[in-house]
């Protein structure tokens, strides 16, 4: 079967693991431990997973002082960390991602991963569940300018020498989406991550989601 498809993007966080509750927990620990005592709902953090670390914070306290900005940062990143080594951190991976994964394998789709998380965030997530395997090309915030800005996507281009009329973006929110356009890519928007069905159609994907399982089907791809 000749697939439409070779190179499939994954977004991370809200679209492979269920990782916003761990996300929000960090979020509100930096925020008090820099004097933001209210801290901040989980439905706000939601609204900016994607983003770089640094672009959520300036969207969650954006009148504080670049030093301030810089405390919540470092702050995040330790309670995160802190978390995760004690065990207290659940991200479970979304219902059929494992046997989707496994079945683009089987059919040689080449895959790669576009991400807000931190490289090494992204590493720990890819051991918990071991999936190290899987994937051709890692970007994450560390080396590429945040989403929605098309990087991450140009340069896992040229790494896998994949034509852009053949890749295809699986994300849960609008900055996957945007930059997938942006790149010139095809964009397939899941509607159980972080951003609602609404804020997604504004970004207008080509395609829809709703539920992983669903993938193989869409790219041509015969699952089992």
């Amino acid at each position: 079967m000749a697939l439409d498809y070779d190179l499939v993007i994954f977004d991370c966080d809200g679209t492979l693991v269920d990782s916003l509750a761990g996300i929000a927990q960090s979020a509100n620990l930096a925020l008090i431990e820099a004097g933001f005592s209210d801290g901040i709902p989980q439905h706000a953090v939601a609204e900016v997973v994607g983003l770089s670390l640094e672009r959520a914070v300036t969207s969650w306290i954006p009148t504080a002082e670049a030093h301030v900005l810089q405390q919540v940062v470092a702050a995040y990143k330790k309670n995160y960390q802190k978390l995760a080594d004690a065990g207290m951190l659940a991200t479970p991976l979304f219902p059929g991602v494992r046997a989707v994964l496994e079945t683009l394998q089987r059919s040689h789709v080449t895959m790669a991963i576009a991400t807000g998380k931190s490289l090494r965030g992204l590493q720990r997530t890819l051991r918990e569940h071991a999936l190290e395997g899987f994937f051709h090309a890692l970007k994450t915030a560390d080396d590429c300018r945040s989403k929605p800005d098309p990087e991450m996507v140009e340069r896992i281009l040229l790494e896998t020498w994949a034509d852009p009329a053949r890749t295809l973006i699986v994300g849960d929110t609008s900055f996957d989406i945007e930059m997938g356009r942006r790149a010139g890519i095809t964009t397939c928007a899941v509607t159980y991550g972080c951003h609602d069905r609404a804020r997604l159609a504004q970004a207008q994907p080509h395609h829809w989601l709703e539920r992983m399982a669903d993938l193989p089907a869409l790219i041509g791809v015969e699952s089992g």
